[in-house]
């Protein structure tokens, strides 16, 4: 008899099962051997193979006539194990029951993501945050079941098999399988991302089947000596395809073939995120995109059972599921998403009351969350009222988890809720927006969710000041408080045209900040992106580059997170539909640098002076037809506070600032300039004295490429593992970036847009920003000080391999990269 209160690790032990009988032995235990679980599903009637694929490039579009049909839904199962906390998951901030029973467990209001008035999501859920503000996440709340159990291998076991009684001997998914594959065996519709297969996949007739991830371990190696011993293993698996034996021989031979294969575009397991998760999660949008027959992928992490310690805990589990949803959307070829729905699931949830020693004991129904393209958006089910509940006491359920599974079903997996679950009606939650394979209506410019137009050419300009709260210039004439917005005025200003502006060139300076906090630019009446545009610091001004959309009243929308702070905001240039500009990349080369007479007289660039700088025919920018360049101009050992302005060499100077320096740091900025008749640009220097470098990273010229601009999303995370293993960049250490064909990037993208921010910052350091295969440039896209977060605007060149490469010089730094655009 197994003891009611066992550990989560052990009743996930005792629901699981390992795959040892003599069919997977050829089947689902040759995706085990192979490692990726794309074996057996190539193995054809009468022991042939059919994994013949010409792979040029390894383009996962050579995959497009397998098995999955066109409206066929992919559905991701995750499970929470140990019981997630599902009151600082989606927190009630409001509730005063909430704020009492939680102490001091509880979650600030003005901490969460904001859902609406009462609720918000966990702060670390900035995924999950995206997706609601594009109406692609539904959170069900109140779910349970009758009679709810509180030990672990109990009510797992009940949710897995999705069977609140009796005797748990199948799982919901496996008992779809047995409905979905009949008799059949060679279709494999469904798979754990681990080592075996737990209770919710295996059916009466049908389970799925075990997929380790990482790369396979055999058939890959291409020296002689492992030729050689692949040759011997192909010949000795010849055989008669009717006996065990040529069956097993057959898939070894199948192995080799999927080794060979996949190892170019499989990453090796040292090379997967060293969170599980978020390693998991690749590994199934990499089987997604390889088109190979899944329906259901399945995988689960934790511990989430924080009886003490919950503030060391509950949020490390957070920042996982994050990271592993945006990886996975990373990696997940963009002509799936409207064919892939996210679920979750835990076996229960935990006290509304805090315990002594920081924790939460176990509790019964939770909220969870179904994400994905094609799901309605929206809160469904009810939440559990907290008022009267005393120390012991749970929360009532209002959801019955088979409404909550069949929903699913029928909405996204084709039908047959009812019969997998044993014949009970189901009440359709509503989940579903449309089937899988229609893709959902795309916002337009300015409607919301940050989207821009693709295709938006470059007009530059001269620079001018359209904000400034110290003064009331653009309107408004008092800082931005917290959780605030400043809506500016673009279009119709100041020489910018009243329509047709769809993007603009602004850069951004806070100024006078109480307390550290954000910037985000978005474009007016659309939706709060999850990407910071700049990171203010008390004490100093601090300024960063932006592409932001504009809205549709011609307005752009900065949002301040915490306390307060001055905001100014200078425009260089905007974008339209109409012929201008496009972007030439260039791998950054210096075309100032006082300290050693680069492009001006050798010497420190003293306050009120100017200096002109040419750039036409330098560094890679053609002697005619740029009309704009971009720079990283830097201040370096500054003896006093100030600020640099750059503009078009033979205008006035304007009363704009591009980078604001102190004397106790170096600082850079990214810079978008126009050209002056001559071809060079001015640089005037406020007070106190300093060297000055600028490195041109590309120019804007009439025929280039244009820009495609896209709501900016997170490539790059060293905290959490997201684009690159998780931890701190250490000194000169280098991380490759893959970015064309992630996300909303092409395939054909030659340059990207990024915004770059370091964090955790340990010593004075610099970090470079370049094309991966090329040597690396001296140019600095960030200068960095001990415990600084400092973000800078980067367009940078693709290499050839699709990847760009961030350099650390010294110390260690978390690096954080989001996408804001790229040009083709």
């Amino acid at each position: 008899m197994l003891d009611p209160d066992i550990s989560t690790a052990a009743a996930l032990g005792h629901l699981r099962t390992a795959e040892t009988d003599q069919f997977v032995v050829d089947r689902r235990r040759f995706l085990q051997l192979v490692g990726m679980g794309v074996g057996a599903g190539v193995i054809a009637s009468n022991g042939g193979s059919l994994l013949n694929l010409d792979l040029p490039g390894f383009d996962p579009s050579v995959w497009a006539a397998g098995p999955i049909g066109p409206n066929d839904g992919v559905l991701i199962v995750l499970g929470m194990f140990g019981g997630n906390d599902g009151l600082n998951t989606v927190v009630p901030f409001n509730d005063g029951n909430y704020r009492t029973q939680r102490g001091s467990l509880a979650i600030a209001g003005q901490s969460t993501l904001p859902l609406d008035a009462n609720s918000g999501l966990h702060p670390a859920l900035t995924e999950f945050k995206r997706f609601w503000d594009l109406g692609q996440l539904a959170i069900v709340e109140g779910v349970g079941y009758p009679d709810p159990d509180l030990s672990h291998f109990s009510s797992m076991a009940k949710w897995m098999s999705g069977r609140p009684t009796g005797l748990a001997s199948s799982g919901w998914i496996g008992r779809w399988l047995d409905g979905l594959l009949g008799d059949g065996k060679d279709l494999y519709a469904a798979a754990e991302i681990g080592q075996s297969v737990p209770l919710h996949l295996i059916g009466e007739r049908q389970q799925g089947t075990a997929v380790p991830a990482g790369r396979p371990s055999f058939g890959a190696d291409t020296d002689d000596r492992s030729q050689k011993l692949y040759a011997a293993v192909r010949r000795l698996g010849v055989g008669d395809p009717a006996t065990w034996r040529g069956r097993v021989g057959q898939a070894m031979i199948d192995q080799l073939d999927v080794a060979r294969t996949l190892a170019p575009i499989v990453p090796a397991e040292d090379q997967l995120s060293s969170t599980e998760l978020v390693a998991d999660m690749e590994v199934m949008a990499r089987l997604i995109n390889a088109n190979l027959g899944f329906r259901v992928l399945s995988a689960g992490f934790g511990d989430f059972d924080s009886h003490a310690g919950q503030p060391g805990m509950h949020p490390v589990r957070m920042q996982e599921l994050n990271a592993a949803i945006g990886r996975f959307f990373q990696v997940l070829d963009p002509s799936w998403a409207n064919r892939v729905t996210i679920m979750t699931f835990s076996e229960f949830g935990r006290t509304s009351w805090s315990n002594d020693g920081a924790g939460t004991d176990h509790g019964t129904s939770a909220p969870h969350f179904v994400l994905g393209a094609n799901v309605r958006g929206g809160f469904r089910g009810q939440r559990p009222s907290l008022a009267g509940l005393r120390r012991w006491d749970r929360m009532d359920f209002h959801v019955d988890f088979r409404d909550y599974y069949g929903s699913v079903i029928d909405g996204w997996l084709g039908g047959g809720g009812s019969d997998v679950l044993d014949g009970r009606a189901v009440q359709d939650l509503g989940l579903f927006a449309r089937g899988p394979g229609r893709p959902p209506a795309v916002p337009p410019v300015g409607a919301g969710g940050g989207v821009l137009a693709s295709e938006l050419t470059f007009v530059p300009i001269s620079p001018v000041r359209v904000a400034d709260t110290r003064d009331g210039t653009g309107g408004r004439r008092s800082p931005i408080g917290a959780d605030g917005r400043f809506d500016v005025k673009i279009a119709g200003r100041l020489g910018i045209p009243p329509t047709g502006v769809r993007a603009v060139a602004v850069n951004i300076t806070s100024v006078n900040a109480t307390q550290n906090t954000f910037f985000t630019a978005f474009p007016s009446g659309g939706v709060l992106p999850t990407a910071s545009s700049l990171n203010p610091r008390p004490g100093r001004a601090v300024p960063n580059m932006a592409v932001a959309g504009v809205g549709g009243n011609g307005s752009i929308t900065v949002y301040n997170q915490n306390g307060s702070s001055d905001c100014v905001v200078d425009v260089m240039g905007y974008f339209t539909k109409a012929a201008s500009a496009g972007f030439v990349p260039l791998v950054a080369s210096r075309l100032l640098d006082t300290r050693d007479g680069t492009g001006a007289r050798r010497g420190r660039l003293r306050g009120g002076s100017t200096i002109e700088v040419a750039a036409a025919g330098r560094g890679g920018v053609p002697a005619k037809g740029a009309v704009a360049v971009v720079l990283n101009v830097a201040a370096v050992s500054p003896s006093a506070s100030g600020f640099l302005s750059v503009w078009p060499a033979g205008e006035s100077r304007p009363k704009i600032s591009n980078l604001n320096y102190s004397s106790d740091r170096n600082v850079a900025n990214l810079v978008i300039c126009k050209l002056g008749a001559n071809g060079k640009f001015a640089t005037y220097a406020h007070a106190g004295d300093l060297d000055v470098i600028a490195d041109v990273v590309g120019y804007f010229t009439a025929g280039a490429p244009v820009l495609a601009s896209v709501a900016p999303t997170r490539l790059l995370d060293t905290r959490t593992g997201i684009g690159a293993r998780r931890g701190p960049v250490g000194a000169t250490s280098e991380i490759d970036l893959t970015v064309v064909g992630v996300g909303a990037v092409a395939p054909t993208a030659k340059g990207v847009v990024l915004n770059v921010t370091a964090t955790q910052v340990s010593s004075r350091s610099h970090v470079i920003v370049y094309p991966s295969g090329v040597r690396r440039p001296t140019a600095s896209s960030l200068n960095v000080n001990p415990g600084d977060t400092v973000a800078n605007l980067v367009f940078c060149k693709v290499g050839t391999n699709g990847k760009v490469r961030l350099y650390n010089h010294a110390g260690s730094t978390h690096l954080v990269a989001d996408v804001m655009g790229w040009f083709g």
